[in-house]
């Protein structure tokens, strides 16, 4: 998303035997290849219509952020997919090194216990490696990533990826995201392809990548993909105080062009981030949280997930939503008064999300099998 800045109960897990190289630059740890501890889920487990959860980022140690509690409430909340989101850190879009920081998530072995206590829960688990920059120039962020040396940069994001790969196999994660919002490689189709046929040597979930909302109909490597993905912050409004109605009608055109062009790739969409920040300005701006941090809106924050809800719920072509996000610290400030954030916990958005996450499921797999076959898919991963 343009301008926006990233900022449990231990289950006795050993990562033991080490046995392959899965050694992310930086990260002092390697994963192995396989594990017979735990079967993955595998990709005929999930049910579209059921991809209704909410993201969760762990972009600080476990010392210092109850995550296990978060999930619960995530849980509790009635969603049924946890998405973790974990960082890996550039210098700047110049760079060509991405490495994972001590202290900025969780270790390899805190991640996968997560994944198995949000499974324990009942959780279907996406994990979402993300690439920040930890030393932007002026208006910088990872959609205008020009390294320096391309190859040397693929070399370092193939790592990045293949890493967290091998850990959500590890955990049973059932989705992987290969990438999110990298505006600027989404033409170099050969080194996505790539990419992804190695994610699916490790993995065996199903596979997306989460595209900036503006830019859903750039990458030509969707085929290779099982689900689309995309966040939603379109633009819905052209001046403040919008009415419900005006927001109906901002979706009505924004889904008749996506689903026009959903029909030239035949894949679902999953939207990766759905969020609004509770701000008067979030309808104009959802992608901007700094625009109105000091004028909170909570009506408008629920009207804006009510009129998404209203637009999408009940469409074939859409395999579900994850809401962008949850809590991300202990102390953080909950009243819609005082937080302008887009974590709708203890706001009225919450109340309008938690409908739709206990609504039956009306986008099965069933009414999705013309989009792809397990076979489909990996013949297309090896074209």
């Amino acid at each position: 998303m343009k301008r926006r800045t990233i900022l449990l109960t231990a289950c006795g897990l050993v990562l033991a035997s080490i046995v392959c190289t899965g050694l992310m630059p930086g990260s002092g740890s390697e994963v192995t290849k396989d594990s017979s501890a735990i079967a993955p889920v595998g990709p005929g487990a999930a049910g579209f219509g059921e991809f209704r959860g909410m993201c969760l980022q762990l972009h600080n140690a476990e010392k210092d952020h109850p995550y296990a509690k978060y999930i619960d409430e995530i849980a509790q909340g009635g969603a049924g997919v946890l998405c973790l989101v974990v960082p890996g850190y550039q210098e700047n879009a110049g760079s060509v090194s991405i490495r994972v920081k001590p202290g900025r998530t969780v270790t390899d072995e805190k991640l996968v216990e997560l994944i198995r206590l949000a499974r324990s829960k009942k959780l279907r688990v996406m994990l979402m490696p993300m690439v920040l920059l930890s030393n932007p120039r002026n208006n910088e962020w990872r959609g205008k990533i020009k390294p320096d040396n391309w190859d040397e940069w693929w070399s370092q994001y193939t790592a990045f990826i293949m890493k967290y790969a091998k850990l959500a196999r590890l955990g049973g994660a059932e989705i992987f995201s290969v990438g999110s919002e990298l505006v600027s490689t989404e033409t170099q189709t050969g080194q996505w392809k790539k990419l992804i046929s190695q994610v699916r040597s490790v993995f065996p979930g199903l596979l997306t990548y989460s595209a900036n909302w503006d830019h859903y109909h750039v990458p030509k490597f969707w085929a290779q993909l099982d689900l689309v993905g995309m966040t939603s912050y379109f633009t819905l409004a052209k001046q403040a105080n919008p009415t419900p109605a005006q927001l109906d009608e901002a979706w009505r055109e924004i889904k008749q062009e996506v689903l026009v062009w959903q029909k030239t790739v035949n894949r679902p969409i999953l939207f990766t981030e759905v969020g609004w920040p509770n701000q008067q300005t979030a309808a104009q701006f959802p992608w901007n949280y700094y625009a109105a941090a000091d004028k909170p809106d909570p009506k408008l924050q629920a009207d804006c997930f009510e009129s998404f809800f209203r637009a999408w719920a009940g469409e074939q072509a859409v395999a579900g939503f994850l809401v962008w996000e949850w809590r991300n610290h202990p102390n953080q400030k909950t009243s819609p008064a005082e937080d302008t954030s887009y974590r709708p916990c203890d706001k009225p958005a919450m109340k309008v999300i938690q409908r739709y996450f206990l609504q039956p499921d009306v986008m099965s797999r069933q009414k999705n099998k013309k989009f792809f076959t397990t076979k489909e898919r990996v013949e297309k991963s090896n074209q």
